[in-house]
């Protein structure tokens, strides 16, 4: 399926959404639910996970495959960043407890992925009456991408690895996320305390690149690296490393009133956005579940 597709039926999802409000007017004479409107602003906190779609991890496996952009720093491959000098390589063969080392052909994982991330923020909203609403939503999320990579020594092998002592150890990438989107949001009455809800609109993220780097026997060796050579300091990137890029969502969930003031929503969310890290830009879904408690 295309993207082109994909943004289609997401934005048939939202129309219906919006035409909600349509029918509950033409309707209203016949509504059975006799309720006093709730009307206003409010204000609230977010609190919740956001998984991030995998396509965008492959940034941080090792084979260097996209730039970050940075006036200092470049992107090292595991094996250029491990044979960086004769310091680093008697490193590496210190930690392995072996005379030399290898980086195989397939030792980068292509099937890396992000952990789940907390997500927490702020919620603003003005109701016009029980059912309909606006609001703006302002979302942070850190992010790690995880896997493993190999790393062949010139040992002899246990028994049961084949012909080679082969290693395997830790490669991570750290992002954060800043997300805000701005929606509209039709409800659905359940009862004279519940709704069930529709939501859809525009986003904007924010997306800063924090570090990728690899774990050797507990000692970390960062693969965005400046000045290095000899005993020189290595240094990382001198910019913030963040881009930014608009998209849009739609969502559903429940909320639940509390006398005349308090609300608690709990949802999900799906968002199409664009996700730029440094070379890498691409249109990714990306999905966030929340619970919200608003004044």
């Amino acid at each position: 399926m295309s993207k082109f597709d994909d943004m289609k039926k997401l934005g048939l999802i939202i129309a219906m959404a919006m035409l909600i409000p349509v029918f509950s007017i033409a309707q209203e004479e016949d509504d059975p639910w006799d309720f006093s409107d709730r009307e206003g602003w409010s204000f609230g906190l977010n609190l919740g996970g956001y998984f991030a779609n995998k396509a965008s991890a492959i940034v941080y496996n090792g084979e260097a495959l996209y730039d970050i952009n940075d006036i200092q720093a470049q992107v090292y491959t595991i094996e250029e960043r491990l044979n960086l000098n004769q310091q680093t390589i008697q490193q590496v063969t210190n930690l392995i407890a072996a005379e030399a080392f290898f980086i195989p052909f397939d030792s980068y994982p292509q099937l890396i992925r992000y952990n789940p991330g907390l997500m927490v923020g702020l919620h603003t909203g003005y109701r016009f009456n029980n059912e309909n609403s606006v609001f703006v939503d302002i979302n942070y999320a850190n992010l790690r991408a995880a896997d493993k990579f190999t790393l062949e020594t010139n040992l002899l092998p246990d028994p049961s690895q084949g012909t080679s002592d082969i290693r395997l150890y830790n490669i991570i990438g750290e992002e954060d996320r800043l997300n805000i989107q701005a929606g509209y949001r039709a409800g659905l009455v359940i009862n004279e305390d519940m709704n069930w809800y529709f939501e859809g609109g525009g986003s904007f993220l924010a997306t800063r690149m924090v570090n990728n780097f690899v774990e050797i026997e507990g000692t970390t060796f960062d693969l965005w690296i400046g000045t290095q050579g000899g005993f020189g300091n290595i240094q990382g990137p001198a910019s913030n490393l963040t881009a930014t890029g608009l998209g849009f969502f739609g969502g559903t969930g429940i909320e639940v009133f509390f006398n005349d003031r308090y609300e608690a929503h709990l949802g999900l969310r799906l968002s199409r956005d664009q996700v730029v890290l440094g070379t890498f830009d691409d249109i990714l879904w990306n999905r966030q579940f929340f619970f919200t408690v608003t004044i």
